[in-house]
């Protein structure tokens, strides 16, 4: 049993998906493809809901633009007894992208609303790749993500809901594997307790992959995607970089976290809770080994990785009050919280509280809602580079002013590849 997660360039356009078909029908036993929009949908879908409260006209120009893609995506897939299946279905989806489109115009926005907007890349590519399979005569089923993946109500970066998905799963994706077809789902997507369309936030499908495959049982997951494996460092940034064969859990997860864009950084989680490995391969260059991810992979000696997350804030809360500093870090950590900002590295003292976070966050509301109790001094332009590796007994992090990144990255990496650390960028 496999769980298929192929990315927004391995779906791009009829030739990438052509490739897809090619790979999962070359995959013996049970098989479940889970596909994000195509390269570059979720963006324009973000534009358009952006648009849409000042200029619905231009607005939904845009989103015919994408329906057009879509389209012509699917002419090479679909003959004329499954085109119309196939247009009502994308149709479909496009009128509900319009009446997201059209509420937010109207003065309704909200997350709801986005989320619905940003489902429609999803559901579109998946309908179109699941008629490829049913087009190359693979059997093939295609399932409503909002069906399988339920989730909390916290729109926008939905928690998944394992009992029920695991549920959901057992009563929809089983019995179409047990036909031995092919099961197709959009990632990224899912529904929260009223029924109502949420997404996982942006990278979500590698998360529904996971989630999927750890529901299912799955004897391996594997993230398709642009890039030949996971990487000692960005090859953008270090030229010398080169593909890792294999990494552990807790490291594969750390290097996404702190910037690895190869995977999401809740991957890993379900994936390792059920010891289930995860591959990491290029769907331009099938034949490569990629890279293993797992907990043998511990064991593998001689590699180390760094990786550098930019757009980062410095946040330091300092206690107004030093005779009550009972539960100070509780509560900055739970107003952090409510405020819903990603943290990214924290430090935890008796009266302060160090921590870097994404900088797209409200700091008026932040300050405001710790005022009473802390006093908060922030620094904007930051990046955070770690390193990982079986030669460091925990992963070394850094936070460094984001136009210094690039370079400590690059001689960091070259500093371990040489088995020398350079004291003088540690420090």
């Amino acid at each position: 049993m496999r769980v298929l997660k192929f990315g927004g360039t391995s779906v791009a356009d009829a030739a990438a998906i052509s490739r897809v078909v090619g790979i999962v029908s070359e995959r013996q036993g049970a098989r479940t493809v889970v596909v994000s929009a195509l390269a570059g949908v979720t963006d324009a879908l973000l534009e358009i809901a952006r648009r849409s409260a000042d200029d619905l006209d231009a607005a939904l120009a845009s989103l015919q633009t994408l329906v057009t893609r879509h389209r012509s995506v699917a002419d090479a897939f679909t003959c004329d007894e499954t085109r119309r299946v196939l247009d009502a279905a994308l149709d479909g989806i496009a009128a509900g992208a319009a009446g997201a489109a059209r509420a937010i115009a109207a003065g309704a926005s909200s997350p709801a609303l986005v989320d619905r907007l940003l489902a429609c890349g999803e559901l579109w590519s998946s309908r179109i790749v699941s008629a490829a399979f049913a087009s190359a005569g693979v059997p093939v089923q295609w399932i409503d993500a909002r069906h399988l993946v339920r989730t909390d109500a916290r729109h926008g970066e939905a928690n998944p809901d394992l009992v029920a998905i695991d549920k959901a799963v057992t009563r929809l994706v089983r019995p179409a594997l047990a036909l031995d077809r092919v099961v197709v789902v959009g990632g990224f997507v899912g529904s929260g307790p009223d029924g109502a369309t949420t997404t996982l936030g942006r990278g979500g499908s590698d998360y529904s992959a996971a989630v999927l495959g750890a529901c299912l049982l799955a004897d391996e997951i594997e993230i398709w995607t642009d890039v030949d494996g996971v990487f000692t460092a960005d090859p953008r940034v270090v030229p010398g970089a080169r593909v890792l064969p294999a990494l552990s859990y807790e490291d594969a997860e750390t290097l996404a976290t702190f910037g690895a864009k190869v995977l999401h950084p809740r991957t890993i989680e379900p994936a390792a809770s059920r010891e289930i490995p995860v591959r990491v391969l290029n769907s331009h260059r099938p034949g490569l080994p990629g890279t293993r991810i797992d907990g043998s992979a511990a064991d593998v000696t001689g590699y180390t990785a760094v990786s550098s997350r930019g757009g980062l804030s410095l946040l330091e809360f300092t206690a107004r009050d030093r005779n009550a500093l009972r539960g100070f870090g509780a509560r900055v950590l739970h107003a952090l919280e409510e405020e819903r900002i990603s943290i990214v590295v924290c430090e935890v003292h008796r009266d302060r509280v160090c921590v870097a976070a994404d900088g797209a966050f409200d700091s008026a509301a932040l300050r405001t809602r710790v005022d009473a109790f802390a006093e908060l001094r922030s620094r904007d332009g930051l990046s955070a580079v770690c390193a990982v590796g079986d030669r460091l007994p925990k992963p070394f992090v850094m936070v460094v002013e984001d136009r210094h990144a690039h370079a400590i990255v690059t001689r960091l990496h070259d500093s371990f590849a040489a088995d020398v650390v350079d004291e003088r960028v540690a420090s």
